[in-house]
């Protein structure tokens, strides 16, 4: 029989089977197959939401839409299906893949989820970052009617006490337990726990790893996985996906609305957030021939960054791309003006921020370690100009920076960033 003959008919009977087998019922729990089709259409829902906002409106923000589609789901898979409040862990639950909440290119953000009645403990060793800080909230951020940054207790790097090699044991309960140094509250409708680890040398400082256990009930062996429970994780991924996706959204174009175009605000206690983090909001948009100029002052604060973020609220990027500075990498002496410019074009000023090919976006400066609003005369100021214009502008005191040292700072960044996120 010739050969093609023979392929013929092996491909028929494969067809043949495919298709009695997609005749077939699915196999599995019915309300397991319902719940993963809630999930799917969570991801149209989501998606819809992207379509109906008015920045859907060119190639790189549709393109990057879907991208944070992505990124959320991912997101919402890790809080929302594949942790537990009983065999809590710190997963890392935004890096380059899940994206969201213009989160701060400097943190490496960890997370776990805790039971509000539950009694835990985390070991760890303070590491060599600039800032770690311990943040309980209420429920997890952006889901149902849980804020982003609802606190229940906060336990910052210079209140741990550690021993002689940096080493400590933080409690979470609701009771202080004897002789603990440690201690963060837990109350009523906690449920979150977050941890910011802050870099300002991304090559040179290193964070080291926690665990948390919990110890309020015996050490068992994590419950079988059931239908039932699978069922329950993806309408918490389904809620999870479509609530932060609609709160991340809301929040970005209420900040476009509220501000003038090209504009930084005065600094201002975070709502809600990490006490001593004062915060500034602001947009650019700009053509291609133009730029804005950034002044300020770094002053006495032990952090502060400047950082570009777009319409759908999240980081532009970051590693192999300048869109955020920190005072460590703006290399500013605390009493002398800071300048930087934000522009599509490279000035040939090493302190620039990269738009990314967007015309248009947001941005976000912190300052965090602070016991009072820094002072005045340190605040932002922005002026845009043309871009041709800003030499002459500038004076002769700014040396130019060549498309080598450009090169070599985007490969440490990128370097900075492996190291940190370890991979």
């Amino acid at each position: 029989m010739p050969r093609s003959v023979i392929t013929a008919l092996l491909l028929a009977t494969l067809i043949g089977v495919a298709q009695t087998n997609s005749a077939q019922e699915p196999p599995g729990d019915d309300t397991l197959n319902a719940a993963f089709e809630r999930y799917l259409q969570a991801q149209r829902q989501a998606l819809a939401l992207y379509q109906a906002s008015p920045f859907f409106d060119n190639d790189l923000a549709i393109a990057d839409a879907y991208k944070g589609l992505l990124q959320y789901t991912i997101g919402s898979i890790k809080t929302g299906a594949l942790a537990s409040h009983d065999h809590p862990r710190f997963a890392r639950y935004v890096d380059w893949t899940s994206k969201a909440g213009l989160e701060n290119p400097d943190n490496n953000y960890y997370g776990a989820l805790i039971a509000d009645d539950g009694v835990y403990r985390i070991t760890g060793q303070r590491g060599s970052n600039r800032q770690l800080t311990f943040q309980l909230v209420i429920g997890q951020p952006g889901v149902g009617n849980a804020g982003t940054s609802t606190n229940v207790d906060v336990l910052y790097d210079h209140e741990i006490k550690t021993d002689t090699e940096g080493r400590f044991t933080i409690f979470v309960g609701r009771e202080r337990p004897e002789g603990a140094t440690n201690w963060l509250k837990n109350a009523e409708g906690a449920e979150t726990l977050i941890v910011r680890a802050t870099f300002n040398d991304w090559l040179g400082e290193q964070h080291e790893p926690l665990l948390i256990e919990r110890i309020d009930q015996p050490l068992e062996g994590a419950a079988l996985n059931s239908p039932a429970s699978m069922a329950a994780a993806l309408d918490r991924v389904s809620q999870s996906l479509v609530d932060r996706t609609r709160s991340w959204l809301t929040l970005a174009e209420t900040m476009w609305n509220r501000a003038p175009r090209n504009f930084l605000s005065a600094p201002r206690a975070t709502r809600g957030g990490l006490i001593g983090q004062y915060s500034a909001f602001g947009n650019w948009d700009l053509q291609p021939e133009d730029a804005l100029l950034v002044t300020f002052k770094t002053a006495d604060a032990p952090y502060l960054s400047i950082q570009l973020g777009s319409l759908w609220f999240t980081s532009l990027d970051y590693e192999s791309r300048v869109t955020s500075l920190n005072a460590h990498q703006l290399g500013c002496a605390p009493t002398a003006e800071c300048v930087l410019v934000i522009a599509g074009t490279d000035p040939g000023i090493k302190n620039w921020l990269d738009t990314a090919g967007y015309s248009r976006g947001l941005i976000f400066m912190r300052w965090q370690g602070l016991d009072a609003l820094p002072e005045e005369s340190s605040w932002p100021r922005v002026k845009k100009l043309p871009l041709a214009d800003l030499p002459a502008y500038l004076g002769g005191n700014w040396p130019p920076f060549t498309p080598e040292q450009r090169a070599a700072q985007r490969r440490e960044r990128i370097q900075g960033v492996h190291s940190r996120f370890g991979g």
